[in-house]
């Protein structure tokens, strides 16, 4: 029996659904020369699911606040925001407020006034699934600055976060700027990336539920005047594995990693530092590898260590086993984590 043909209202009815779909994802092009040549005005034309193909090159002062879900991509090598004054948004080169990948660049000089709290970031993240690439974030007051976000995640891979920090104490953001400070997001995860040389704060600062830092160098160097290396203050259920850590001779605090110091602690939390290596050039013979202020149990296994005695691996409770002190401490790499262009 042949099928009955579509009554023609029927018919007719699909044409507006499919009118009223979302547009096909676009790519928009910045550049000299291109439709759109300023990062800003790509974000303002840009749709869910849109690419921003970057040329690579110097932007700046090109500020935006990226509030659909994007990505970014930089094309042809690095593409380098810089600001060069006070940012007039108080916040950061750029704002993300949802789900936005980020390939590629480099956010650099970020500065806002002491009215706006003097923490002007690189990137300052207010939600969503943040995914960051090949970037490099250096000279900003906070690197990457995250507020919080309870299903928020924030993925970091082969990035490079340098100098970033406020180093006069006349200033607001004097201690409370870091290379890299994320509030209670879901998610923290750090892999092959590289933190070093931040001024004054800690080198990573995470109040996540859940931190993640693996394959990593976090160094002070020889300058850097970073206080934690790596600073859990809520706690959380944090892994640190397979690492590189070093604490500068001009540290502003003895502690490398500090775990749940200022209370308020995440349910479950738990911290693992794993096949991790750690050296101490704090001169005064005080240096500490963990300290757990909590009444949780950590777990020290197979860690390397220079410049710390068997009574500086850990203060507070939980188990060290494994450890290998070494008499010459071995060098860590300084090459960048990101992709030659």
């Amino acid at each position: 029996m042949p099928l009955s043909p579509v009554p023609a209202p029927a018919a007719l009815a699909v044409v507006p659904l499919l009118l009223a779909g979302a547009a096909p994802a676009a790519t928009l092009t910045v550049g000299p020369g291109q439709p759109q040549t300023t990062i800003a005005a790509a974000v303002a034309a840009a749709h869910n699911g849109d690419t921003i193909a970057v040329l690579a090159g110097v932007y700046v002062n090109d500020f935006a606040e990226i509030a659909v879900q994007v990505t970014l991509t930089a094309v042809g090598g690095q593409v380098i925001l810089r600001a060069t004054g006070n940012i007039a948004n108080g916040k950061g080169i750029l704002i993300t407020d949802t789900d936005t990948t980020i390939t590629g660049f480099g956010f650099i000089g970020a500065h806002v006034t002491n009215a706006d709290g003097g923490n002007g970031a690189g990137l300052r993240y207010q939600g969503g699934n943040l995914v960051l690439n090949d970037c490099y974030f250096a000279n900003n007051q906070d690197g990457l600055l995250a507020d919080a976000d309870a299903t928020g995640t924030i993925t970091i891979a082969n990035t490079e976060f340098y100098h970033n920090g406020v180093g006069n104490p006349a200033d607001a953001g004097y201690g409370l700027t870091h290379n890299l400070y994320v509030g209670a997001v879901a998610v923290l995860d750090i892999e092959n990336s590289y933190s070093h040389a931040a001024i004054v704060g800690h080198e990573i600062k995470s109040r996540a539920l859940t931190t993640i830092v693996r394959n990593s160098r976090v160094v002070d160097g020889p300058t850097g005047t970073a206080s934690y290396s790596i600073d859990l203050p809520n706690g959380g259920v944090a892994t640190i594995e397979n690492d590189q850590i070093e604490q500068g001779p001009l540290s502003q605090n003895p502690i490398v990693i500090s775990f749940g110091e200022e209370g308020g602690l995440h349910p479950g939390s738990t911290l693992t530092v794993r096949n991790t290596l750690i050296e101490n050039d704090l001169a005064g013979g005080d240096g500490l590898a963990v300290k757990n202020a909590t009444d949780v149990a950590v777990t020290l296994a197979g860690t390397r260590v220079y410049g710390l005695g068997s009574g500086q691996l850990l203060a507070g409770p939980g188990t060290v086993t494994g450890t290998t002190v070494l008499t010459a401490e071995p060098t860590i790499s300084g090459r960048h984590p990101w992709l030659a262009p």
